[in-house]
């Protein structure tokens, strides 16, 4: 048997998220995903079992690469602000330069598709999202950030990134670095 082809698995992956960008989550479908990869329905259940399957490795797929680009150039020993600015900055830019994936990451977390995995992919994301949690430990010990539950901050902040890269993208407002100091300085006051 031959091995599979990673950029046709990639591919499939990425139709997800351009049709869910183009269309909705909800709209999805194997057919869908089939012609906008390019690829045949039957090639397409040699790599997933079912659009399940396809829908849950998507998400997984784009939070590892979220997530990653979220601690790009991280350091939990600057101060707390500017760590978290780096944070807020990078997760902007995520969300601006691959807007059909955070689409999809927010229309899965809205879904019926969450409850599938739930218990285990919040642990992967706390496992992920550990550079967070630290930096809001540190700072609620060092008193500059709010004693309340960690995942409360994170849900918090994380709306406002969305909220802002959504006004952003439907051109509400302009991207600038003056939108941008505001936005945060609008989180760092409700974080501390």
């Amino acid at each position: 048997m031959r091995p599979l082809d990673p950029d046709k698995r990639e591919k499939i992956l990425q139709s997800v998220y351009t049709l869910t960008g183009r269309q909705g989550l909800a709209s999805v479908n194997i057919s869908g995903i089939s012609k906008t990869a390019g690829i045949a329905t039957g090639t397409l259940y040699i790599y997933f079992k079912n659009k399940e399957e396809v829908i849950q490795l998507a998400y997984a797929a784009v939070e590892d690469k979220m997530t990653q680009a979220m601690y790009h150039d991280f350091d939990l020993n600057l101060p707390i602000r500017q760590s978290l600015k780096k944070i807020y900055i990078n997760m902007l830019n995520y969300r601006l330069n691959h807007y059909d994936e955070t689409i999809f990451i927010d229309q899965y977390q809205q879904s019926g598709y969450i409850q599938l995995n739930f218990s285990k992919q919040l642990a992967e994301y706390e496992k992920q999202n550990k550079p967070l949690y630290d930096l809001l430990e540190k700072g609620k010990q060092e008193g500059i950030i709010k004693i309340v539950d960690s995942i409360m901050l994170i849900s918090f902040f994380d709306g406002a990134v969305r909220s802002c890269s959504t006004g952003i993208m439907q051109k509400l407002f302009s991207l600038s670095q003056q939108l941008i100091d505001d936005n945060f300085d609008m989180i760092w006051r409700g974080m501390s």
